[in-house]
């Protein structure tokens, strides 16, 4: 067989075999790592008895709403650094104003208080175990999420890795929300960015190792 017809029936055999989209591939490790982090988290720690009433309060939602739009904005990041030669997008910049957001309402609700009182609200009744859990529900996100990264193409590993990180840890977050008993914003821009920033770091380092081709 000449070279030619080789690479020609190659190139048909490439282009007629199904390929699953980027979109529905980040979707499916989304699913599959929030399934289990939903399931860990109502076996293991519990829904919050007083969720319903913590619904009905503006500062829940501030957190929830907060906690979504940073999920919002992560994800075509990590979307757009799975592929070659891509730049990570203007998400990074929703991102940066989502966290800068949440730092403005802890210092304007710190602002309002005396500093015993500003400390009692940043550290809470949970500080301890807040970070620690947003970690340990983060584990199945980040492993489906560089899951997904390695069946794609990125060519930043160490930032992809990064940005999948910091997606299971927002996505972790919300999943933690439902046993969170806390709604302060000094406690959720201290210990739950810290959780965040702790899977960022995390996600930045495996895929340093794992997502090189």
């Amino acid at each position: 067989m000449k070279t030619n017809d080789l690479i020609a029936m190659l190139a048909t055999e490439a282009s007629a075999t199904p390929t699953v989209s980027p979109l529905r591939r980040c979707a499916q490790a989304i699913a599959a790592g929030l399934a289990i982090s939903l399931a860990l988290v109502l076996m293991l720690w519990g829904l919050n008895p007083q969720l319903n009433a913590l619904a009905h309060t503006q500062a829940f939602w501030a957190k929830v709403v907060w906690l979504a739009l940073t999920c919002l904005f992560a994800t075509p990041v990590v979307m757009h650094l799975s592929r070659p030669g891509v730049a990570a997008g203007r998400g990074v910049w929703g991102i940066v104003a989502a966290f800068v957001g949440m730092a403005m309402l802890a210092l304007a609700q710190v602002a309002t208080v005396d500093a015993d009182t500003g400390m009692q609200l940043m550290l809470g009744s949970s500080w301890q175990e807040c970070s620690a859990s947003i970690v340990a529900l983060s584990v199945p996100l980040l492993a489906t999420l560089l899951w997904m990264l390695r069946g794609m193409a990125p060519t930043r590993p160490t930032l992809g890795g990064a940005s999948a990180g910091l997606l299971a840890g927002a996505l972790a977050s919300l999943v933690y929300s439902l046993h969170c008993t806390e709604t302060a914003y000094a406690f959720v821009a201290v210990w739950y960015v810290a959780g965040i920033a702790v899977m960022a770091g995390v996600g930045a380092l495996l895929g340093s190792r794992f997502l090189r081709w």
